[in-house]
């Protein structure tokens, strides 16, 4: 049915979600699996529980390489995965770099990019244990981290209706960075920082788990209205984001004011985005200080089945754009590489 329904179709008319809604179900689980596919990590029965994922820095897409030199492309690789492990609360322990390098790609930049990768694991006490290296047209980075899984699970499926939406630091600072960079205009350090080197919130993921302070988690990637879409959809709920209370940086601010576009839709931002049921909400804030990061309530879990957003003064609407989609083209919209297509511009 889904081969039918995609007949004569790009990936980019199908979008990068519709598409994985058809795969995911058809990738059964095996005795060994205990989370497939649809969440942040793959978990596995091993010694202990162990979690798995994957993810790839492409030039071009993800990057472009004067924004960032070959150690902090290093660092980054590793970065943002290590902040998937971060959303179910596990421990990094080994990982897999898989690298595609042009011919005419420097082989000094080439170590350095390793010693960044090699350096940011070590930090998290994970090991280098194998990988990959192959021509490529484009410079990408594509790593495979495996880490420790909690005892406690928790997942994209567990928010319920009356649960409190909380999310860690603040958001749309790496975006914008990237919308600045792109246009070649100068970016605030600070803002350049949080995009060349994300902080994947370990500790916090690990003490919000194991202390069943929450009942689903994400890292925020793609945006956060999109992301918060997939706890929806996985939880069998909707939710409502006060756009009042998203949290924003000074430097951001600086730049955009109250704007909360990129903050709400822009990704990049690689913090955690969690449910916490009412009775929760007083062990959050003793838990506060032994998160290493800010946390802020921004909104609640609902019936409606979408995320809605309601702003300072009382206006609810369901909003037109989404998040990061890396196939989907909007109408009319302009695509390079390179450039985001986020439905508006400033």
């Amino acid at each position: 049915m889904g081969q039918r329904r995609h007949a004569g179709k790009t990936i980019a008319e199908v979008g990068e979600f519709n598409f994985l809604a058809r795969l995911i179900p058809r990738l059964r689980a095996g005795r060994r699996t205990v989370v497939g596919p649809g969440q942040d990590c793959a978990l596995v029965r091993g010694p202990g529980g162990l979690l798995l994922t994957v993810d790839a820095l492409v030039e071009g897409v993800h990057f472009q390489r004067e924004w960032l030199s070959a150690h902090q492309l290093g660092r980054r690789s590793y970065l943002v995965n290590a902040s998937d492990i971060a959303a179910m609360g596990g421990t990094p322990l080994f990982l897999l770099a898989s690298l595609g390098v042009p011919p005419a790609y420097a082989a000094r930049d080439l170590s350095q990019l390793h010693a960044g990768l090699l350096r940011a694991a070590r930090e998290h006490g994970a090991q280098v244990v194998g990988g990959n290296l192959t021509r490529a047209a484009a410079l990408f980075v594509s790593v495979t981290l495996v880490g420790a899984a909690p005892r406690r699970i928790v997942t994209r499926r567990g928010a319920r209706v009356g649960d409190r939406l909380y999310v860690t630091g603040t958001l749309g600072d790496a975006a914008l960075a990237w919308r600045l960079l792109g246009r070649r205009h100068r970016a605030a350090p600070a803002l350049v920082q949080r995009f060349r080197e994300p902080s994947p919130r370990l500790r916090a993921g690990r003490f919000l788990v194991e202390r069943g302070i929450v009942s689903a988690m994400i890292d925020v990637s793609d945006g956060i209205v999109q992301d918060l879409g997939h706890i929806c959809a996985e939880s069998g709920v909707g939710a409502l984001i006060d756009t009042s209370r998203v949290p924003l940086s000074t430097a951001y601010r600086a730049v955009m004011a109250d704007d909360v576009r990129l903050a709400l839709h822009g990704g990049e931002d690689y913090e955690l985005l969690c449910t916490v049921p009412p009775p929760n909400v007083r062990s959050l804030d003793r838990a506060r200080p032994r998160l290493g990061c800010s946390i802020t309530e921004i909104g609640e879990i609902t019936a409606t089945r979408r995320v809605e957003l309601v702003n300072g003064d009382g206006t609810r609407y369901v909003p037109a754009a989404q998040g990061y989609d890396h196939f989907r083209i909007r109408p009319g919209a302009a695509a390079s590489p390179g450039r985001r297509t986020l439905g508006f511009e400033r």
